[in-house]
């Protein structure tokens, strides 16, 4: 069943990332800001039938849930700027072009896992430690996913 799942938002990603990647003009904005709703939503899915929560946990996790994913999209905004910065100039970048895309790279994982890091106790107050270890695990498959399909997409520093 988790197969099932998770090929079928590895797809619905894939599909949402080549229509954007592919219609880089006017709307290109407005179509961003379409497929990350979709895939917030895919997540949000993906992440429901993996936790098995019981209805108390549910009341509790999905608020903080909201408030995590409030701010962890705002970082997640930043590696599809980053990327599209490097699509639109086709893989062509100087030596410091190429660096400072790669220190920015950089900078984005180390902020994305100090934020994820800042949550686990919190999570750990409405969760038992076995479901916030799952809980990071069913995002870190589904975060994998979906930023092989991102940059699957994008060519090649040149």
């Amino acid at each position: 069943m988790r197969d099932v799942i998770h090929k079928i938002i590895v797809m619905v990603i894939l599909i949402l990332v080549v229509g954007v990647m592919n219609s880089w003009g006017a709307n290109a904005q407005d179509d961003l800001q379409s497929a990350s709703e979709v895939i917030r939503n895919q997540r949000k899915i993906y992440i429901e039938k993996i936790m098995e929560l019981t209805p108390p946990e549910k009341e509790a996790f999905w608020p903080l849930f909201t408030e995590y994913e409030s701010g962890l999209s705002k970082i997640r905004g930043k590696r599809i700027e980053l990327a599209t910065r490097i699509f639109q100039k086709r893989g062509i970048l100087s030596d410091e072009e190429a660096i400072t895309m790669l220190n920015q790279r950089m900078k984005i994982d180390v902020d994305e896992l100090k934020y994820k890091l800042s949550y686990v106790s919190k999570f750990m107050k409405v969760l038992p430690g076995r479901k916030v270890a799952r809980f990071y695990q069913a995002e870190n498959r589904f975060d994998t996913a979906a930023i092989a399909e991102l940059y699957s997409n994008i060519p090649g520093i040149r």
